[in-house]
């Protein structure tokens, strides 16, 4: 029970502590130190591409094993990784070998698990983040192996988010500020229906254009807004007041 407390107790401290950090060096290395009480040594913090997206224009911040993170980053195994599926879909924190259960994991993502075992990450923690601007993103801590009390989900459910906020308003606060940008109408409606989750075919259902317009508008507001995907381009349109 007591070793319990002072894990609770660190993670009320990282909390106190990451909101003064004004470098992401800092935050990774406080962040770093924080989970090795907890039985971890490797992390990434991530936003969630797409399907079809590769994670390189969402990668905020890694502490996996070199090898395992150029492996994954190379063969592009974000589409089917067993845990971003359900990162996709879950609110809860979960531990990955939970996700070898899911109906969507197939041979791949059990590989994938796999091989990231023989890169001495046999077991991980992720915790989902959902932002109210629409972005989701997943802290995930990896282990050779995990064995956490409820007490100590819950203490690193409270870590990673406040680690992802703060590394992610860093990110936002060292970014160079776009000049003012104006919307066609025609791209607003494009912005707001795929900040309700439609594609492009949907879109262009509900506008009675053609698909492949509904993917022009969508690159030319992407381009003003200096988006590189379509969840950034919500991102900057709820940041810059044309979604609410």
């Amino acid at each position: 029970m007591q070793k319990t407390m002072n894990e609770l107790d660190l993670a009320m401290s990282f909390v106190e502590d990451v909101k003064k950090k004004t470098s992401i060096d800092d935050v990774r290395d406080q962040f770093a130190r924080t989970i090795t009480a907890f039985g971890f040594k490797s992390y990434l913090i991530a936003g969630v591409p797409l399907p079809g997206e590769r994670l390189d224009d969402y990668h905020m911040a890694s502490g996996l094993p070199l090898s395992w993170f150029e492996r994954y980053m190379q063969e592009n195994y974000v589409g089917e990784d067993p845990v971003v599926k359900r990162l996709r879909s879950s609110a809860q924190p979960f531990v990955w070998r939970d996700t070898l259960n899911d109906r969507t994991t197939n041979e791949l993502g059990t590989k994938i698990m796999n091989e990231a075992h023989e890169h001495g990450l046999g077991d991980g923690f992720c915790v989902p983040i959902h932002g109210a601007d629409g972005f989701q993103a997943g802290v995930s801590l990896g282990a050779p192996d995990v064995d956490l009390s409820e007490r100590h989900r819950g203490a690193l459910h409270l870590i990673s988010i406040y680690v992802h906020n703060q590394i992610r308003e860093l990110l936002m606060r060292n970014r160079v500020e776009l000049p003012s940008v104006r919307l066609t109408p025609r791209e607003l409606e494009c912005l707001k229906w795929t900040s309700a989750g439609k594609t492009s075919w949907e879109i262009s259902k509900i506008l009675n254009i053609s698909q492949h317009t509904v993917d022009w508008y969508l690159g030319s507001l992407g381009r003003k807004l200096g988006a590189v995907n379509r969840t950034q381009a919500v991102a900057e349109g709820f940041r810059r007041g044309f979604l609410h």
